[in-house]
């Protein structure tokens, strides 16, 4: 596999929801309403990459969690006031909702995955990514780690089929022959 482009966006943990979408509308003239947190941080992190993928490209996407405010939204819904959740909470609660989104706003029909992000999630990303590209399935792989462990940090590559290398422990090894475009939001 050999990464054709890459993508790095920071922001503080105090960035609100609407500058994310005032930030997604550069990248994006349309994007998706009704949407949280996860969402909006996926789609800010492979907007940029827009351009480069194919239609046929998989998407590999990891998070720690789903968006928190919504999962507690609809935890207190359910749980705490047994009531049922709103459409917005129980459709965004799939922790697969950011990868749909992010599948319709590029245009990717190939493999859309969400995996929990723990220490390894690169080398999982990329192990799920290489069984598709070496079997046709996809021409290329978007992979996508949102973290939101303090401020937030979105990492993305983009791979084509080329030579197997050893799987990369991170973002950083991974991309490191590239020149990443990077974004800061406040």
């Amino acid at each position: 596999m050999k990464v054709i482009a890459a993508h790095e966006l920071h922001g503080n943990a105090q960035c609100d929801d609407k500058a994310l979408k005032s930030a997604l509308v550069e990248w994006l003239p349309n994007p998706p309403r009704r949407i949280d947190r996860l969402i909006l941080l996926a789609l800010l992190g492979a907007a940029p990459l827009k351009g480069q993928v194919r239609s046929d490209c998989g998407l590999y996407l990891a998070s720690r969690h789903p968006a928190r405010s919504t999962m507690g939204a609809l935890l207190d819904a359910v749980c705490v006031q047994q009531r049922q959740p709103k459409p917005f909470e129980f459709v965004n609660s799939v922790s697969n909702a950011a990868g749909f989104h992010v599948a319709q706003q590029l245009g990717l029909e190939g493999p859309n995955l969400f995996i929990g992000a723990g220490p390894r999630v690169w080398r999982q990303l990329q192990q799920l990514a290489t069984l598709d590209l070496a079997d046709g399935s996809v021409s290329q792989a978007l992979l996508l780690v949102v973290d939101e462990q303090a401020d937030f940090t979105v990492q993305a590559a983009l791979l084509e089929n080329g030579p197997h290398n050893r799987l990369a422990e991170g973002f950083a090894e991974l991309s490191a022959s590239l020149k990443i475009t990077r974004t800061s939001l406040p």
